[in-house]
């Protein structure tokens, strides 16, 4: 079953109207003709008959479903930027697993800079990915994502629980399953491909971040998010 996410208020009965985006995708690439689909507005889903009318395509909403395929817990990912298409499989990945939040960063290692005169065009790439990614696991909900910032600005995205993968902590710091035992907001600080700096490692440290270990293999950034996000996920979906 498809799934589309509404901009406008839907109630049971009305007919909505996909947008361009939606209509292409519905008729053109998976040529859906009076077929069930899921609509969702403001975090709560419906089935709907999606059909052609006139030159519009449309989905005639018929009954709610109850369904919430959320954790229920604010995840944060601080990912440091790292080359386009690993950045955009973290992405990805991140919003199937069920994060809500996606904070962007840049570090002293980073080999990708970010360009600011092509922020709101890169930062539109990256909605159009949460979005797709949100309407094909199912989610009720688009994660959050904001412009890139730099690394000292982590403070402002702490949770309740802040974890700092690291690939030196192994031996020294306990593992994720081990540090979180309760169902609390959680942010995860991933570094980029070159890792974090010493001095980087007792900044964050200072913010409230718990260096945690993923084991004694050194992962890729892109690795290490997806691990560390199913790890959490995991935890908290139990909980």
């Amino acid at each position: 079953m498809q799934q589309y996410f509404s901009d406008v208020p839907i109630e049971i009965g009305d007919e909505y109207i996909f947008d361009k985006r939606q209509a292409h995708h519905a008729k053109n690439v998976v040529r859906l003709e009076n077929e069930r689909v899921r609509i969702v507005h403001d975090g709560i889903g419906y089935f709907a008959t999606c059909y052609s009318s006139g030159k519009d395509f449309v989905a005639k909403i018929e009954e709610k479903d109850d369904r919430v395929n959320e954790i229920g817990t604010d995840i944060t990912l601080a990912v440091a930027l790292i080359r386009k298409e690993k950045f955009e499989l973290v992405l990805q990945k991140a919003t199937e697993l069920g994060v809500t939040k996606i904070i962007p960063y840049t570090s002293s290692r980073c080999v990708v800079k970010y360009k600011r005169e092509k922020g709101d065009k890169v930062l539109s790439r990256y909605q159009d990915i949460l979005l797709e990614a949100s309407e094909q696991c199912k989610r009720n909900l688009v994660p959050e994502i904001v412009e890139p910032v730099k690394l000292t600005d982590l403070k402002n995205y702490c949770s309740e629980k802040n974890l700092l993968p690291y690939e030196n902590a192994y031996g020294k710091s306990k593992f994720i399953g081990e540090v979180l035992d309760e169902k609390k907001s959680v942010t995860i600080a991933i570094g980029p491909e070159g890792g974090f700096s010493d001095e980087e490692v007792e900044i964050l440290k200072e913010f409230g971040f718990e260096t945690v270990t993923l084991g004694p293999r050194i992962l890729r950034a892109e690795t290490a998010s997806m691990y560390a996000c199913s790890v959490v996920c995991d935890i908290l979906e139990r909980k």
